[in-house]
Formats: structure tokens, sequence, C-alpha cells
């Protein structure tokens, strides 16, 4: 139900932001909240709190978004979130609204984990690779460093993982020996 839930907000909020143009903005913005959301357990507790009064939080919330600058829709989008009870999903929902910027803009995001850096070469190689893979126009990819990998690499891209990595090879055939 929760998830549900996300992705309906979401594409609620992400329809009128592109019908305004205001997509950057408010993914910039959303993710501003979340960082405070989750840099700051206090805030979290008393939003979620069912002692505290629904005007109260309304106007904390008010004064939060006024300091952080967020655009009226965003303003309404949380303010119908803390009166129906769903305040918590601000996190999930400003990944879904970052998924929805994505597919309509043909971009994936990839997690790659490899045991050293890679040149530029490299990892253009690697863009160019994932987007002939997924169909997309554009791959972000977040790189993360490994040296137990020993070689090769391990991509995360579209729910799929695909894992070139020496350890993941000799982990397969470890397995296959043991059968």
């Amino acid at each position: 139900m929760r998830n549900t839930a996300v992705k309906r907000y979401a594409a609620a909020l992400y329809s009128l932001a592109r019908e305004r143009g205001l997509t950057e903005e408010i993914s910039t913005q959303l993710e501003k909240m979340t960082g405070f959301w989750q840099d700051s357990p206090e805030f979290q507790q008393f939003l979620l709190s069912p002692r505290i009064k629904l005007s109260r939080k309304r106007a904390v919330l008010e004064e939060v978004g006024a300091k952080l600058g967020f655009a009226q829709p965003l303003a309404n989008t949380f303010s119908l979130l803390l009166e129906k009870g769903r305040i918590g999903i601000v996190p999930m929902l400003s990944k879904e609204f970052s998924a929805l910027e994505d597919f309509d803009a043909g971009r994936v995001r990839a997690r790659c984990v490899v045991p050293h850096p890679l040149s530029e070469l490299q990892l253009q190689q690697l863009r160019d690779k994932l987007a002939q893979l997924s169909g997309a126009k554009d791959v972000l990819i977040s790189l993360e460093i490994d040296p137990s990998l020993l070689a090769g690499f391990v991509v995360s891209v579209d729910g799929k993982i695909i894992d070139g990595s020496l350890k993941g090879r000799l982990r397969r055939l470890q397995r296959n020996l043991a059968r």
C-alpha cells in the first residue's frame, strides 16, 4: 500500500511540476528536504508524533519550506502528506520523483563497483555499453571502489546485476565444482 501511495503522490507531483516547468527545481528541493529529514531525527519525530497538533506541525513545515524555498506545488504536497498522515514517505517520494524524471529523460542510473578507479576512456566505454544494453539515451554512473573484487566490475542497472568481477567468477566456479 505504501509503495502505491508513493507512486501516486510522485506521479501527481511530477505531472504538475512538468506542466509548470518546475521538474528540476522540485527535484532539487525534494533532495534538500530528504537530506534535512534524514539528518534531523528530531524533525522526523516532531512531524510523525501523534501527540503534536496538526496545526503546529503545519506551521513548522511551512517555516522549513520557506527557508528551503519550496515551490508551491511541493509545499502543497507536503501539506497534504502531513494532513493524510503520510509525511513519512518523503524520502521515498524523492526517489520516485527522480525515477520519473529519469524515465522521462530516457536516462538510467547505474551503480558500478570496481577494484580501482577507472580512466575517462574506460568510464565512457562502460557508459556506452550500458546505454546499449538498457536502451537508454544517457547513463549516470556512480562508482564505488572495492579492492576485494580483484579485477572486473559489478554493475547494477534497472534492477539487474551484471557481475563481471574475478571474485564473482571464482565464486561461480566454486559452486559449479561443489556440485
